[in-house]
């Protein structure tokens, strides 16, 4: 039995004749080893662009025989040339099929040529053709063709390789002796074969799917926006809502339409890269945007305590008392410079309100704020699930409510940061029994789990995954390192290069860094951030809150592209918490 290519006729094919060939072939046994190919199309022909052969046989030791096959009725009457269906419905031909053969033959050896080389064993394999009438008989031979040409209704009654061998006996061996042509071997066949119908699983390259969920994730954050409306008639929201729920844009929006009445903004967060991000964002002198604390700063630094504070910071400093500085000094001068200069803005906006709703700050911002947090207009963005790194994971609301007792509370549903794989996974593993929000639809490449045993294997397989991303035109401005620890403890620590990039530590600042470089940061210091693809390295311990906060946060990092580096020492931890949310599932 022939190799048929494809191994079933399609259901497109219309012609009763090339099905009736396409089943001789496949049932003959001495077609054993052909490579009978149905319906070869021809980018280039001379009389046109475009062709098809119905069937191309590459026969081991022989050549390749081209088949053209007319079904019905066929007439020739001017030497135009007819064909009947069995409705009686007439077809007029282009040309005669012995020319159409014979054009489709050179045509096919032609790219045969093109393909592997004009002095290359499979373009010197001799190339004949012959015309099917599956119907009739063989019509009056003319100088046009021989009998040898043509396998007509009486041939096909039987085996067809016989009919098949005189082709190649009276044709290709003719031309093997005319043109030295060399009768092709087993391997050189698969060649021509591979060649003419080649099997291939081509992947859609990560940037074409991540393109594609950005777009749809751009989409959403707009739908988000809408939110804003909400503000219109309440002075004083608290926006509650899960990483990706839009948060930071949200307040930054907010902040930047709040300056349009000439009022003094404030949009201040936690974290260090937000607050450089903020500040970057600013169009307007109205509007100050960010770290609480620098902005803390430069209150006391307008007022006469300007000095006596500097000194104590740098007291500070010295010692390497950070929790002093930020829990007592800011505060403590902070408040007696607020006493001295009075309120500073207008308008408040808080975004990471989950780390900033302790009484210390509460304090400064219902002092900074003209009429003070009950009666002042203010919106805070916060996430108390498990976002609050720095504080005790507890409803910042409940401060809150010492300070003013006629806020309006909104919940943000919607995800307009994460794929959907990306967000199920991250809500999966890090301990949720619900889904916190409402999943984008964009589903996006699935989480990309790997797991290593060593230093070693951890630098060997990251140099795959960014050599794989680059390779599919992901750029390596769009892509980041984020561990648990920092960089001189991680398991990167004295790795200076991945491929050709220079592995930069940006927890500090990311304004200054150059676009080719791989960025690394630590999980705290990139919260509130984000970033099309991620790569979560040092995942070594087993699940506690710490952990599961800190994995929350760097997953939920990821808009399109997750990765995760995982040792192997937590791998069965890893799945087995992974295979008893699948068992309970997610209620959105």
């Amino acid at each position: 039995m022939a190799i048929m290519i494809p191994k079933r006729i399609g259901d497109s094919t219309e012609s009763n004749a090339e099905k009736r060939i396409f089943k001789l072939l496949k049932n003959d046994p001495d077609t054993r080893d052909w490579f009978v190919l149905h319906s070869v199309g021809l980018a280039k022909r001379s009389s046109g662009p475009y062709g098809e052969i119905d069937f191309v046989i590459v026969i081991p030791q022989k050549g390749i025989v081209c088949l053209e096959v007319k079904g019905g009725r066929i007439s020739c009457k001017d030497g135009d040339w007819y064909t009947t269906d069995r409705s009686s419905k007439q077809f007029k031909l282009r040309k005669s099929p012995f020319l159409q053969a014979r054009e489709s033959m050179f045509a096919l050896r032609d790219s045969i040529i093109k393909n592997f080389g004009t002095h290359s064993r499979e373009s010197q394999c001799p190339v004949g053709c012959a015309v099917v009438f599956s119907d009739v008989v063989c019509p009056p031979i003319t100088p046009e063709f021989e009998r040898a040409d043509v396998i007509d209704f009486h041939d096909l009654q039987i085996p067809i390789s016989i009919s098949i061998k005189r082709v190649v006996r009276k044709r290709l061996h003719i031309f093997q002796r005319n043109c030295n042509e060399l009768y092709p071997s087993q391997s050189e066949c698969v060649s021509i074969k591979n060649f003419l119908r080649p099997e291939f699983d081509l992947i859609v390259a990560k940037s074409v799917t991540i393109g594609q969920s950005e777009e749809k994730i751009l989409s959403l954050t707009q739908e988000q926006y809408s939110r804003l409306d909400e503000l219109e008639d309440n002075p004083r929201c608290f926006f509650e809502g899960a990483a990706g729920t839009g948060k930071t844009l949200l307040a930054l929006q907010y902040a930047n339409q709040s300056t349009t009445n000439g009022d003094r903004v404030a949009l201040v967060c936690y974290n260090r890269l937000i607050g450089i991000w903020l500040n970057n964002q600013i169009t307007t002198k109205s509007l100050k945007a960010d770290r609480f604390y620098r902005i803390a700063k430069s209150i006391i630094e307008s007022s006469t305590y300007k000095n006596e504070f500097l000194a104590e910071e740098e007291k500070c400093f010295d010692h390497d008392e950070n929790k002093e500085l930020f829990e007592n000094v800011y505060p403590y001068y902070c408040e007696i410079a607020l006493e001295e200069v009075g309120p500073q803005f207008d308008v408040l906006v808080v975004d990471e309100a989950q780390d900033l709703c302790d009484c210390n700050c509460l304090d400064l911002f219902n002092l900074m704020l003209v009429n003070g947090l009950q009666s002042g207009n203010w919106a805070m963005f916060g996430d108390f699930t498990h976002q609050a790194l720095f504080t005790k994971r507890t409803d910042g609301t409940v401060n809150l409510a010492k300070y003013c007792d006629n806020f309006t509370k909104f919940k943000l549903k919607q995800n307009c940061r994460n794929t959907s794989n990306i967000a199920k996974e991250t809500v999966q593993l890090t301990g949720f029994s619900d889904l916190p929000f409402k999943l984008g639809t964009a589903t996006g490449l699935p989480v990309d789990y790997n797991y290593y045993k060593s230093k070693n294997e951890v630098v060997e397989k990251l140099s795959s995954k960014i050599n794989t991303l680059i390779n599919d035109n992901v750029s390596i401005e769009d892509i980041i390192i984020l561990s648990t620890r920092k960089l001189n403890n991680s398991c990167l620590a004295r790795v200076e290069k991945v491929l050709n990039f220079s592995l930069v530590d940006v927890t500090s600042s990311m304004l200054k860094v150059k676009p080719s470089v791989l960025k690394f940061s630590t999980i705290h210091a990139f919260k509130g951030m984000e970033s099309q693809v991620v790569i979560v390295v040092d995942i070594d311990r087993t699940f506690g809150d710490s952990l599961q906060s800190l994995l929350y946060v760097a997953m939920s990092r990821a808009r399109s592209l997750l990765i995760l580096m995982i040792n192997e020492g937590i791998r069965k931890a890893v799945e087995a918490r992974i295979k008893q949310s699948l068992e309970q599932g997610l209620k959105e």
